[in-house]
């Protein structure tokens, strides 16, 4: 086994774009540079927006065609392929590329589109679909030659969940795999509770005081769960109860705010659209919630834990950030395409009791999600690939 305090790497990491906001991304820099304080990093990407220290050597990329996306994927395995050679002791890739030592799984198999559809057939006419479709004969391909070609490359998994999908759909044992949940940021949480500047920030998005402030974060609304929780909000008649809807809404913006218009919620909800500082939304809530019907893993409940409001979100059949809650620091909800379960969350968390237990249950779990963690299990995938490396050199 390789000793990482006596031995100085030199790393390749491979990632379209280098940036702090979007998930993979954002693990992506906050892996990296925890590497960077201790190893020689090379960054090889498109784009990239980076400052500071630790020192980080960035290889530029090309970015043609941008579009469409599947497109964009095999060219930057073959581009990354080209650029980074054999001068590198890791390879390690957030993105779906040929080559590599370890790569970060961040979603589902595109092959689970397949294999998980329950119709006979709506399964049979998507795989009839597929040779008429370079889209999916482009990322089915790409997927099996990261899974089947090399043996001795080791995977990271963000979540048990995202572990067990690819098992699901390509046979790669237990051995190949570490599991690596993101961190939190344990500067983002806010002591604003009850003070002028909470009040200032409610007044500033027509808040009452004493209003009942549900959050609830994502870009994609639809993936998100956004439907049911509308649905929910409109079949509960808790009093001053406001939801608080953040993110883009993956181009669905206008949908869902008509939607909210027909359940008669227009004065009930607020959609902000992006936010910058989404640590003021969780210091003036009461409850984050997020029934998100598909999550790898979701790093906002945990923030949101870390800054202390009691949450509610998705099992961990639909959400892997889920996979922590052992000891009721969130309400879980196991169904949530049905708006009746997210109706008795709300209202259960109108219990100021429950809602300071969770506080503090869940605050306490949170800390514990740290990036040090995650990089150390990411350092554990190194020395295996370098073990496995080694056996096979004679070295």
């Amino acid at each position: 086994m390789i000793m990482f305090d006596k031995k100085r790497l030199k790393i390749a990491v491979l990632v379209r774009r280098f940036i702090s906001t979007g998930g993979v991304e954002r693990y992506a820099v906050e892996v990296t540079r925890r590497l960077a304080r201790r190893h020689d990093v090379h960054v090889f990407a498109q784009e990239w927006s980076f400052q500071g220290s630790p020192p980080i050597s960035f290889h530029k990329i090309p970015k043609r065609p941008a579009k469409p996306s599947w497109l964009n994927q095999i060219l930057f395995s073959y581009f990354t392929r080209k650029a980074v050679g054999n001068g590198f002791d890791i390879v390690h890739s957030h993105e779906k590329v040929v080559d590599f030592d370890v790569m970060t799984i961040h979603s589902p198999c595109f092959r689970s589109y397949i294999s998980q559809e329950k119709s006979p057939l709506r399964k049979l006419l998507i795989k009839a679909s597929v040779p008429f479709s370079p889209q999916k004969l482009g990322w089915l391909w790409l997927e099996k030659k990261q899974f089947t070609s090399d043996r001795k490359k080791i995977f990271v998994a963000v979540s048990e969940k995202v572990k067990k999908d690819v098992q699901t759909n390509y046979e790669i044992p237990d051995d190949r795999f570490r599991i690596a949940y993101p961190g939190v940021d344990m500067g983002m949480k806010k002591d604003i509770d009850g003070s002028a500047d909470r009040n200032h920030l409610r007044s500033e998005l027509g808040l009452d005081q004493d209003d009942f402030v549900v959050l609830f974060v994502g870009t994609e609304f639809k993936r998100k769960g956004l439907n049911a929780l509308l649905l929910a909000v409109s079949m509960t008649p808790i009093p001053k109860m406001r939801l608080l809807v953040a993110g883009g809404g993956g181009g669905r913006m206008k949908e869902f705010k008509d939607l909210s218009k027909r359940l008669k919620l227009s004065e009930r909800v607020t959609f902000l659209g992006l936010v910058e500082n989404v640590e003021d939304l969780y210091a003036i809530s009461d409850v984050y919630v997020l029934p998100t019907l598909s999550d790898p893993y979701g790093m906002a409940p945990m923030e949101a834990m870390l800054c202390g409001l009691p949450v509610a979100i998705s099992s961990s059949e639909y959400c892997g950030a889920a996979e922590h809650i052992k000891n009721q620091e969130a309400l879980i909800i196991e169904n949530p395409q049905d708006p009746k379960q997210i109706a008795d969350a709300l209202r259960k968390l109108t219990d100021e009791g429950l809602r300071a237990e969770m506080s503090r249950k869940g605050h306490a779990l949170a800390e514990q999600l740290t990036w040090e963690k995650t990089t150390a299990a990411t350092l554990s995938a190194y020395a295996e690939a370098l073990r496995r490396k080694n056996i096979e050199e004679g070295t």
